[in-house]
């Protein structure tokens, strides 16, 4: 049982740094465009979706609330660059087996200019120096080599996802550092401390979606594939 564990601990995590990069609320308006869903289970994602609006209401959203309320934030955005700096070698490896060189080349940069000049990871330096993220993971290598999809399904915390990038978790999970700690309780504590602090980024855009968006569940569903494809490309 303490894999699984920890890979639950961690896809949280990677969730998160997914999310971070979806399409937001205006954006997504803007760019719609009609596509077919594979969507055989709608019924138990609805279901799940609702589930996961009402963890998010009441149980992540008052606790960050007053994460919020007491930590300043450049000490937040620090933890936040760091734990972003960690998944640099995922981005790396996952742009290098999409031939990508150029975005691979742009992740290797960014980790050293991070991780020598940003005190560890603490600062962003590489965004000041206009290197830029290129987010890549397993999943998204699957899906440029041809690997369809599969059917959308909505997961329990995680959200959005579909059968490809689910399968494809796990993999993730083994590239990235923090996987490594040792003893388990402290990779569990650090790895939800991680994606606690992110959530702490993104109150205001899920309580956008979450409460003024009519037919939430589809648009979730659409705004996350259609980023997979745009990231497959």
């Amino acid at each position: 049982m303490k894999i699984w564990h920890l890979i639950l601990v961690f896809l949280l995590f990677l969730n998160i740094e997914v999310c971070a990069d979806e399409v937001s609320l205006d954006e997504f308006e803007q760019e719609y465009s009609s596509y077919e869903v594979n969507d055989p289970i709608s019924g138990y994602n609805k279901i799940m979706t609702n589930f996961n609006i009402a963890l998010y209401d009441y149980g992540f959203r008052p606790i960050l609330k007053g994460y919020n309320a007491i930590t300043p934030e450049f000490f937040r955005t620090g933890v936040r660059n760091f734990f972003d700096n960690l998944l640099a070698p995922l981005r790396f490896i996952g742009n290098v087996f999409q031939f990508k060189f150029n975005e691979a080349g742009d992740e290797f940069k960014r980790f050293l200019a991070n991780t020598i000049l940003g005190f560890g990871g603490v600062r962003d330096v590489a965004s000041v120096m206009g290197i830029q993220k290129h987010h890549a993971d397993v999943g998204a290598i699957l899906a440029h080599w041809g690997v369809g999809s599969g059917f959308h399904i909505v997961l329990p915390v995680l959200g959005p996802s579909n059968l490809r990038d689910a399968l494809a978790l796990p993999v993730d999970w083994f590239l990235q550092p923090t996987a490594y700690i040792d003893p388990t309780w402290l990779e569990i504590v650090v790895s939800a401390y991680g994606f606690g602090n992110e959530l702490s980024f993104r109150l205001d855009e899920l309580d956008e979606i979450y409460y003024n968006t009519p037919n939430v569940y589809p648009f979730l569903r659409d705004a996350y594939e259609q980023r997979r494809i745009e990231l497959s490309k």
